[in-house]
């Protein structure tokens, strides 16, 4: 009987739009996804006028990413930016910067959605970038 409770149960938020499923006598919704995490946690120094590569990853991202990206208020030193194919867990930061400093680049990310909400990671690097 506690096994056809946990099937219905499961059915009923599977038809309600949520993604569910059973494990054992256990299961596991929307709400159990982990959380996507943008990594590395740290971009190393740039230096001016010399190429830069780094990748950037989305790890924990039940679905594929719809974007990568750096927004205005907080942007990569000129020179450099952020590329990324969409439904792909990762993007590279390169080309070459231009001017010397230190650079809090905010990082961005969204999955997309299925029978749950897309997911969304976010990572504040300080960039420096020496002479």
């Amino acid at each position: 009987m506690r096994s056809e409770a946990l099937f219905i149960a499961g059915l009923v938020a599977l038809l309600a739009g949520c993604e569910a499923l059973m494990f054992g006598n256990v299961i596991v919704g929307c709400a159990m996804r982990p959380d996507p995490e943008i990594l590395p946690k740290a971009l190393p120094a740039a230096t001016v006028e010399v190429p830069y590569r780094m990748r950037v990853d989305v790890i924990n991202a039940s679905t594929p990413l719809s974007k990568l990206l750096v927004p205005p208020d907080k942007p990569l030193p000129a020179g450099l930016e952020l590329t990324h194919r969409e439904r792909e867990k990762q993007g590279v930061i390169e080309e070459v910067p231009i001017t010397a400093g230190s650079y809090d680049v905010l990082v961005y990310g969204s999955t997309y959605g299925t029978q749950c909400a897309g997911q969304s990671a976010e990572r504040l690097y300080r960039l420096d970038v020496q002479n």
